[in-house]
């Protein structure tokens, strides 16, 4: 991973704050236990999830995969990111009864099998996802059919969903207690269902270990930010030079939200595909209120394909026939940063080489490690997510008034 700084200077104490961050973070001096995800690199956890993995993905056309937040976006961006079976369908982060009617339709005549991912079983959306899936298994292959067909990963075998397990002989497997759903991607959370979308997931994990060894490029991608926080900026705008990026960007926006956003404070994260938000949000960027700096994602290409000519050159493109078309986006991606610092928006520009299923994992854990020192530096505890909380009580008060 490298890191390209265009427009500003990094203060050097925010960058000592940063390094105490990282430091303190790696010898387990803060507040929080949830660093279980540091070094995930547990062989036996990705042995389980291959087999099983295979297992449903030989049983299966269709692998629905239900859980919300962390439960699932980290599954679902990787699946986007990487060439995959084409089998992974996700429910559980919405109750949309439309949704749902479509996926049980697209079922109706394919075999499937389901992975629950909840911390606890006490979700209302996941709950209500598994509850809809659980049904339709046991509808289709009965109940001795459907426990060869479901694996859950949750806390404990006493959570709500474990003890379901137990009860009915669904497989179980463990979501450490000290890994949280956000942080979740390298543990069997992510991994179960990577596996059963036909994704290399012992190359993601080991991706972790050039993670680890980046420390320099963390740390000053955390003290990029919180530079750009205290000189107020209030927006973090992830762009991507690859359309199969759009689903990080969600689990992005997650991430850095759901840690840093507390106690009155935090970046904002937004996500734009480039090149094609150039024709939309393209224009706030350029010539919007100055709330925002950028972090651009520069993928290494590899593609072959050239711009074709065509003859009398018509639309005026020749200049760019038998032009690769990375190269075309590597040269458009200097002309926005270009552009973007003549507006007065900072660019960080991250570089993790070319896609594959290791770098994937390098930058995912990259991403989890300066989000964790980020709002270190910034003061709040980068693992819990109070505010969550808020919706679901409030959730609650209403059932229970509504008598629903």
């Amino acid at each position: 991973m490298k890191i390209n700084i265009h427009g500003f200077e990094i203060s050097e104490p925010v960058l000592s704050e940063a390094n105490k961050a990282y430091n303190n973070l790696l010898t387990g001096t803060i507040p929080s236990k949830m660093t279980g995800w540091l070094a995930p690199r547990d062989n036996e956890v990705v042995v389980r999830c291959t087999e099983l993995g295979a297992k449903f993905a030989e049983l299966s056309d269709v692998v629905v995969v239900v859980g919300i937040g962390g439960s699932y976006l980290g599954a679902k961006a990787v699946a986007e990111l990487l060439p995959n079976n084409g089998k992974l369908r996700f429910a559980g982060n919405t109750l949309s009864g439309a949704y749902y009617e479509q996926l049980l339709r697209e079922l109706e005549d394919k075999d499937f099998s389901v992975i629950v991912v909840s911390k606890s079983g006490g979700t209302v959306e996941p709950g209500v996802g598994f509850r809809i899936m659980e049904q339709a298994l046991i509808a289709r292959y009965g109940t001795t059919g459907a426990c060869s067909r479901l694996a859950a990963v949750t806390s404990s075998e006493s959570s709500l969903l474990g003890n379901i397990c137990s009860a009915n002989g669904y497989t179980r497997l463990a979501l450490p207690e000290n890994i949280g759903g956000r942080y979740s991607v390298f543990s069997a959370a992510g991994l179960l269902p990577l596996a059963a979308g036909g994704i290399d997931i012992a190359s993601l994990v080991n991706g972790t270990t050039a993670s680890n060894a980046n420390r320099e490029t963390i740390v000053t991608y955390a003290a990029a930010r919180q530079t750009l926080y205290r000189a107020g900026k209030k927006l973090e705008v992830l762009s991507a030079w690859e359309p199969n990026v759009r689903w990080l960007g969600e689990w992005y926006k997650q991430l850095f939200g759901e840690s840093e956003g507390k106690d009155g404070r935090g970046l904002f994260p937004v996500s734009l595909e480039l090149t094609a938000d150039l024709h939309s949000m393209g224009q706030y960027m350029q010539d919007g209120e100055r709330l925002m700096f950028e972090t651009m994602l520069s993928f290494n290409g590899s593609a072959d394909i050239t711009v074709p000519a065509r003859r009398g050159d018509d639309d005026k493109l020749n200049m760019l026939s038998g032009v690769k078309l990375d190269e075309v986006n590597r040269i458009l991606k200097e002309a926005v940063i270009s552009a973007h610092l003549d507006g007065g928006i900072p660019v960080i520009e991250l570089i993790p080489g070319r896609l594959t299923a290791e770098s994937a994992g390098e930058l995912m854990h990259f991403m989890m490690t300066s989000c964790a020192v980020s709002g270190l530096t910034m003061g709040v505890d980068p693992f819990d997510q109070p505010g969550v909380e808020a919706y679901k009580s409030k959730a609650k008060a209403l059932f229970a008034h509504q008598n629903i």
